[in-house]
């Protein structure tokens, strides 16, 4: 048996294939994806542009303007889409300074999350990671899952041909997500070849909310550095 140096990660065991999926760093995907689907300035100088035909222009507003017709509002600002995003050190919008801080609430969440918070949400965006399927040693495809849920008095009002704004904010997503390669996740894509979870279905609860459930996945595969191979 090979002698196993100190410093490695397995000591004193021999890890026998370095090539193998390790999936580090996955934890990491739905925080990258929400904060993608924020559209934020960044230091190299991009500023986005009020355009509605770039979908996280559409998803943006949807998610922060209850009223009619929400494509017709301006696109809201950095801090307003960020405040929409959940504080796991602040799990509840209860003080007048959060209120202050997140005036819609919390309506973006990277991860499951039920709590007394999402009561009051009108619209609320979830990303979380579904079902791995382990294809070979070297190929896993990861299940990336997105619920959507909206209050079923403002489910309709949008006052466009998109009546259900669940369903507007699903197509938006899949817009925004379907072959987009995101640096330190992988292309994403929207194919039962790919993962057999991909597709969509209607959702409900007790009478409060309607949304969608979308299913989306990635091919994660690692060298022997341990980074993501990008498709």
């Amino acid at each position: 048996m090979p002698k196993v140096p100190f410093n490695s990660d397995t000591y004193p065991y021999e890890r026998v294939q370095p090539g193998y999926n390790r999936t580090e760093g996955a934890e990491e995907i739905p925080l990258k994806i929400i904060r993608y689907l924020l559209d934020l300035p960044d230091a190299s100088g991009y500023q986005p542009v009020d355009d509605n035909s770039r979908p996280r222009v559409r998803l943006a507003k949807y998610l922060w303007y209850e009223g009619v017709n929400p494509l017709n509002n301006p696109l809201p600002t950095p801090s307003q889409k960020l405040s929409l995003l959940f504080d796991g050190e602040n799990p509840e919008v209860n003080t007048d300074e959060q209120k202050r801080k997140h005036p819609k609430g919390y309506r973006l969440f990277p991860q499951i999350y039920w709590g007394p918070v999402e009561l009051d949400a009108q619209v609320s965006l979830k990303c979380y990671m579904g079902r791995t399927v382990p294809v070979t040693d070297l190929d896993d495809r990861l299940g990336i899952y997105f619920q959507i849920m909206v209050n079923s008095n403002l489910e309709a009002t949008t006052r466009t041909d998109a009546y259900s704004r669940a369903f507007a904010i699903e197509t938006d997503l899949i817009s925004a997500l379907h072959g987009v390669n995101i640096a330190g996740v992988g292309t994403i894509v929207f194919s039962r070849r790919n993962h057999i979870d991909d597709g969509s279905m209607p959702l409900h609860d007790n009478g409060t909310h309607v949304g969608r459930q979308l299913h989306m996945s990635i091919q994660w595969m690692e060298g022997d550095n341990d980074c993501v191979v990008k498709e």
